[in-house]
């Protein structure tokens, strides 16, 4: 699992698809935009886990996760190339 730190007006994209962007939030809310294809079923850990409830199961802590899927070499490279030219620019 990825352990990101980001900070308000900041955002990650998940593929090319799925923007999702930290708006704010208090120390113990966080508030994010998930901008995504409605193809996509996004759905809330609670929701899951008192829908697991419901049916008299429980949560095992796994998930369906998908295997993250490796980046070539030259394409990290230009990747972070660009970030840090958007850095010096700002």
């Amino acid at each position: 699992m990825l352990n990101l730190t980001v900070k308000p007006g900041e955002y990650f994209m998940i593929g090319d698809e799925i923007k999702v962007a930290f708006v704010g939030g208090t120390a113990n809310n966080a508030k994010i935009l998930i901008d995504a294809p409605r193809k996509y079923n996004i759905v809330r850990g609670k929701v899951l886990e008192r829908a697991a409830a419901d049916r008299g199961e429980k949560m095992s802590g796994k998930h369906e996760f998908y295997p993250e899927v490796p980046i070539p070499a030259e394409k990290l490279k230009r990747m972070i190339g660009k970030q840090k030219h958007q850095k010096e620019i700002r």
